[in-house]
Parts: C-alpha cells; structure tokens; sequence
C-alpha cells in the first residue's frame, strides 16, 4: 500500500487563499473495529463547479460478520466554504447490511434560517446558525482550521434534532504507523464529550507532511467498541 501514495500536498498552504486550501482528493483507509479490519473506507473530495464542494465517503465490509452482513454506508456532506471553514447545505447518510438499514436526510435552508432532519419517519426542525457542519464534515473542519493555524477549534453541529457545539484540543504529536507508512501526527481530540458516562471518545490524528491530511480516524461508541480508519493510499482527484 505504502507505493500507492503519491507525494503529492493536497493541501495548499498559505492561509491567503484559505477558501480554497483544501484541494480535491481521493484517499482509502482500512476499517477497523476492536483492532481487527473489517472493511474499507473511499473518501473523495471535490469541487462541485457550482460554489459548493462535496464531501463523501463509501464503506463496504471486506471480512468477518461486517462482510456477511454486506455492510455498505454512504455518508455525503455538501456544503460551501465561508471564512476558510465548511458551512452547510445538505447531509445524507444510508446504511444497509443484513441486521440494520439506517438513513438520515438533513437540509440547511438559510434562505428560512431552518434546519431540517429527517429520518425513521420523522421530521426535525430547528434554527440554523453561522458556520453550523454535519458530524461527517467535523474531520474536515479541523484539517482546514489546522492549515490556517487557528488556535481554537469549536464548531456548531447539526445532529438529529439539536445544534450540538464540539470542541476539539489539541494533543500531543505522535508517530503513527499505518497501511500507507510512517508519519509524525498531530492529535486532535473532543473535548468534553457530552453524557454522564463519558464513554464516546473521537480523536483523529492529522499529519503536517501531507498538509494536514487525517492518517486515522478513531471513535469509541457508547458500549465500548472503537472503529478506527487507517490511511492506506491517497491521491490528489481531478475538479469536477
């Protein structure tokens, strides 16, 4: 996997042009779940032509009961760039396998200053608010807030039927080894997850060799299991 990466920064540097610092990429992580890897993870990026840019991953299970169960989850985030950060417009999630099918449907209309959420047959309302992202775009904010060299990293997230605020920190910076090779990392973790047990965990590891690129991704869920996305091959995409 490690001859697949191309030495190519996707991140452009100078915070002049920080509207468009993220240049369009596609990069493959390994899936993990407890250690064990269970599938692969597409992550593309990319300009729409139209103002908007789209942001998009697709997970299928390779191995085990993920693979059985034909696990497959598309996750897509559109959204502009405002003051070199992500701002939304649309999110959509769909997950089908054998033992549950998921979908999540929400859009951003600044025109009624509304949020709207759909999903399990219900519809959820509420008002929007400067800069608001979807939790798929949170990695992408950090990325670009790290290329601008910003020193706070708080964000307004659009979640079921609430804005939630998430604050990340950062932590120290450590050598990760990962399918795509060897890289020193940067730890941004949440701070302050919200529940009285504490038990969700997000912390990703970006790293300033590929221009603030993640090389893993980690969540731990609420009974304990933590799914973790390894960098395995990234390549610099064409505009749309």
């Amino acid at each position: 996997m490690k001859s697949l990466f191309f030495a190519t920064v996707l991140f452009a540097a100078a915070p002049a042009i920080a509207d468009t610092a993220i240049k369009p990429f596609h990069a493959e992580y390994a899936t993990l779940r407890n250690g064990d890897e269970v599938g692969r993870t597409m992550l593309d990026f990319g300009d729409n032509g139209d103002g908007s840019w789209t942001l998009r991953s697709e997970t299928r299970g390779t191995s085990g009961l993920a693979r059985l169960a034909g696990i497959h989850i598309v996750e897509t985030s559109r959204f502009r760039w405002k003051d070199g950060r992500p701002e939304a417009l649309v999110y959509d999630y769909k997950q089908e396998g054998a033992f549950k099918q998921r979908t999540r449907h929400a859009d951003f209309d600044w025109s009624a200053n509304e949020v709207r959420v759909s999903e399990g047959g219900q519809t959820f309302r509420y008002p929007i608010t400067a800069k608001i992202i979807d939790r798929q775009a949170v990695t992408l904010a950090l990325a670009a807030d790290l290329v601008r060299g910003a020193s706070a990293f708080d964000y307004p997230v659009a979640v079921k039927d609430r804005i939630e605020p998430m604050r990340y920190v950062r932590g120290a910076v450590e050598t990760l080894h990962v399918p795509a090779g060897a890289y020193k990392a940067q730890l941004m973790r949440r701070d302050g997850e919200p529940g009285a047990d504490r038990k969700r965990v997000a912390r990703s590891w970006f790293a300033e060799s590929l221009g603030w690129l993640p090389v893993q991704i980690e969540q731990t869920e609420k009974k304990g299991d933590t799914v973790t996305l390894q960098l395995a091959s990234i390549r610099e995409a064409s505009h749309r």
